[in-house]
């Protein structure tokens, strides 16, 4: 049995104790003496699994983890790993099926809690998230991951100085946290909520200033949320399909013949002079103004 020899022990204890440092080369170049000598071993298929989770490398974590199930079916690591497989890769509710199924045999597990919550953050089902949340806090009142999704739970549904307070702190606190945090900008992204999702990336950025990926995140959204663009918002919010809906307004208010005959009619020509304002000002502004922020 594998666990009976030394140079197993060994190093499944190197494994642990490079993984918590985070040395995944280092811990690949032990897995890759160790696996071939217990190549059915649970544990070290485990931490294969969880390495090529970390290294971004899905279709590799998932083919080991559905080894480690065929060995071992009932296996909590291997199907935990499964579920945030499938949220890494969007399919939530798959993700959500594997968390649900985990919850019923292990109902005290705090992290099940606080990734099913990251999950239902991720597809901005916000109440649900924050009662999980909080059901992982009752649990582990220390658990930095249900923390984290709990104060971006209050931040989007009040987007105030307190708030943003808030989860400063917790980034400061718990870093790793960071891409819960990008993908809540994401969904106000989406939402064109662009100001709240500034004022995160801004967080960001005071953690990582050197990271070029999010000082030009913080740009564009610094960019997208200035006042003065507030005008453009349905080309913003909807491309091409909100300039070409507000120009077939325009041209069927013009040729509808709707203000002959009311008090506008004789502002027919500044109606259309504002009309032609607001297009030239929507082709020149937008360029300038990101040339300045720059």
């Amino acid at each position: 049995m594998s666990g009976a020899s030394p140079d197993y022990e060994a190093a499944v204890a190197q494994l642990g104790a490079l993984l918590d440092r985070r040395r995944l080369a280092a811990a690949r170049d032990v897995l890759g003496k160790a696996l071939p000598q217990f190549p059915d071993d649970v544990v070290l298929l485990q931490y294969a699994a969880w390495i090529d989770w970390m290294e971004d490398r899905l279709d590799a974590a998932r083919d080991t983890v559905g080894k480690i199930l065929e060995i071992e079916p009932g296996s909590f690591d291997a199907r935990f790993l499964l579920a945030r497989i499938h949220a890494e890769e969007e399919r939530y509710d798959e993700a959500e099926q594997v968390l649900i199924e985990l919850l019923r045999e292990f109902p005290e597990a705090a992290e099940l809690y606080a990734h099913y919550a990251r999950v239902m953050l991720a597809t901005f089902n916000i109440d649900k998230a924050e009662r999980l949340a909080a059901e992982a806090l009752k649990r582990d009142p220390d658990n930095e991951s249900a923390l984290h999704v709990h104060t971006l739970c209050g931040f989007v549904r009040s987007s105030g100085a307190e708030q943003l307070e808030r989860v400063h702190k917790q980034l400061e606190r718990y870093p790793d946290q960071m891409q819960t945090t990008l993908t809540v900008i994401q969904l106000l992204m989406g939402r064109g909520r662009n100001r709240e999702a500034y004022d995160l990336a801004r967080e960001l950025v005071a953690l990582q200033p050197d990271n070029e990926h999010l000082v030009e995140l913080a740009q564009e959204l610094r960019y997208a949320s200035h006042w003065s663009l507030l005008p453009l918002w349905p080309m913003q919010k909807w491309g091409w399909g909100g300039s070409i809906a507000i120009w077939i307004a325009v041209v069927a208010l013009f040729r509808s013949g709707v203000l002959e005959g009311t008090a506008l009619e004789p502002y027919t020509g500044v109606l259309v002079a504002v009309v032609i304002g607001y297009v030239i000002y929507s082709w020149i502004w937008p360029p300038i103004l990101r040339r300045l922020l720059k």
